[in-house]
């Protein structure tokens, strides 16, 4: 029995629908990657710029605290040495999840971040060293008698240089505090939420 060529158009019709329907098939999943990749990555940017906004202010906050608590009792007293140790602390939350930056797609505003993060820091760390090695020339300046008075001169000099560069850190430190308020509105911009808060 011999084929109709009408029998080749049909099957032709049947597979031309078949390659279109592919076709549109692929179409639209590509489509709908290209979507979801965009919402994914928004999301991302938002939860990066909640993530590093909630440190910065939990950093300010536990600053101020420190700050504050310099004007009771002494002024670089233990309590007020833990504060600090504390918003060190928060910063290396920060450190620690660095990667997440690269979420928030400004390129700009993540060198803003960090730079921040790296000024703020940087000043808390080198007090908190420096406070150490103060107490410790203390405590050897208070409980060594045998001290010779050039070796006792020799302490009380280093220790009016290691006061002065704590000072000189914490006004470090108080500068980059100053600055963050206008970072974390940026910040508020991608997150869709408000840093303000009040304690």
């Amino acid at each position: 029995m011999r084929t109709s060529i009408f029998d080749y158009v049909g099957n032709l019709d049947t597979l031309l629908a078949v390659m279109v329907g592919a076709l549109l098939a692929t179409a639209g999943a590509l489509a709908a990657e290209i979507v979801q990749e965009r919402l994914g990555r928004r999301r991302r940017q938002r939860d990066a710029a909640r993530f590093f906004g909630e440190i910065m202010i939990s950093m300010d906050q536990i600053f101020d605290l420190a700050c504050e608590s310099q004007n009771v009792g002494d002024r670089w007293g233990s309590y007020t040495q833990r504060l600090f140790q504390t918003a060190s602390r928060e910063a290396s939350v920060y450190e620690r999840n660095r990667e997440r930056l690269f979420d928030i797609l400004d390129m700009g505003l993540r060198f803003e971040v960090h730079g921040h993060m790296l000024r703020a820091s940087v000043p808390i760390a080198s007090l908190i060293e420096q406070s150490d090695q103060i107490d410790a020339i203390q405590e050897q300046l208070d409980d060594d008698e045998a001290l010779s008075d050039a070796a006792r001169i020799s302490l009380q000099n280093r220790l009016g240089k290691l006061s002065a560069f704590r000072e000189g850190a914490l006004a470090a430190a108080k500068d980059q505090r100053a600055v963050s308020s206008e970072l974390l509105k940026k910040l508020e911009a991608l997150a869709g939420v408000s840093f303000e808060v009040s304690y």
